[in-house]
């Protein structure tokens, strides 16, 4: 496993740019993510925590999701971080609810330590890349939702994060299609401002791929 760049991690996330790796083996490729998701890869990038991202097509729900490639799979060629990551998450969850029970020994510290590295080295990765997307994105520009929504951007600067320089927040202006699915967020007129919450699983640019 590839160690985390020195320092602040969002030292690097917050100054990310996009690196695309133009002869990976993925691009193209049909592949499953994690979850056994079917995905076609648009887009790799490389990033400053030892691993490449994947932007990939959601063909079910019309929608583009972020992952980490060595947590991808075709039928010749399986994950190879796969069954290593989930076991390490599943352990992690485990090792905190014996923390929040007050059930931990030091023993249960340094492993929750030990353990939060692997996982955090593929979340900022994912992370790193949406914010690069998210920073190319102008007024004008169509962004998509994990679930499928998508919608045109009206103002990419509503809000910044004064500490990170980050966008948190974009004014959009829904497709109609997708009316319904606003109203329950009580926006009026198809329109409204939406929270960017940097997870490495959300609002991305369609870049003309949806």
């Amino acid at each position: 496993m590839h160690p985390l760049p020195p320092g602040n991690p969002y030292s690097y996330i917050t100054k990310a740019q996009l690196h695309p790796v133009d002869n990976s083996p993925w691009l193209g490729q049909a592949v499953h993510g994690p979850y056994r998701r079917p995905y076609t890869v648009q887009r790799v990038y490389t990033t400053p925590f030892g691993v490449d991202v994947a932007l990939c097509l959601n063909e079910y729900d019309k929608a583009l999701e972020l992952e980490v490639t060595e947590m991808l799979s075709t039928p010749e060629r399986p994950a190879a971080r796969r069954t290593e990551y989930l076991r390490n998450y599943r352990q992690l969850l485990r090792l905190h609810r014996a923390d929040s029970d007050g059930k931990a020994t030091p023993q249960t510290h340094r492993a929750i330590q030990r353990r939060t590295v692997f996982y955090q080295q593929f979340n900022y990765a994912r992370i790193y890349v949406e914010t690069a997307l998210l920073e190319g994105v102008q007024a004008g520009d169509r962004v998509v939702t994990i679930q499928g929504v998508q919608m045109t951007v009206l103002d990419p600067n509503a809000e910044r994060c004064p500490g990170m320089g980050w966008r948190t927040h974009m004014h959009l202006k829904v497709t109609p299609q997708y009316r319904e699915v606003v109203d329950r967020w009580g926006w009026h007129h198809g329109e409204g401002t939406y929270h960017i919450r940097h997870q490495g699983w959300g609002l991305l640019p369609t870049l003309g791929l949806v």
